[in-house]
């Protein structure tokens, strides 16, 4: 199995352990060239029902991955709420990104 797409399928994974799920939002921050990252990535931090630890780790890997590509995705950062929000924000300011 793809390494990417068992990560997503961690992530997605509401009967893995948040320890578990969290590892796969934070690793999937790495993996730059993947929509579907993107796509797993804004479900997660929107779903409400999710630990915010884990959705926090979300709004910071898809921070993380735009940072990378050096383009903020307003769109996609619009679509963000609460600590996901939050977070994606916090890293976009300390790296100076607007």
């Amino acid at each position: 199995m793809n390494h990417t797409l068992a990560l997503i399928e961690i992530l997605l994974d509401k009967t893995a352990s948040d320890a578990e799920r969290d590892d796969a939002a934070i690793d999937l921050g790495y993996i730059l060239e993947d929509e579907d990252v993107e796509a797993a990535l804004l479900t997660v931090a929107n779903d409400e029902k999710t630990d915010e630890m884990i959705r926090a780790s979300c709004g910071e890997s898809l921070a993380q991955i735009w940072i990378a590509h050096n383009q903020v995705s307003r769109e996609k950062l619009a679509l963000l709420t609460g600590v996901a929000l939050l977070e994606a924000i916090s890293m976009i300011k300390s790296e100076n990104m607007e």
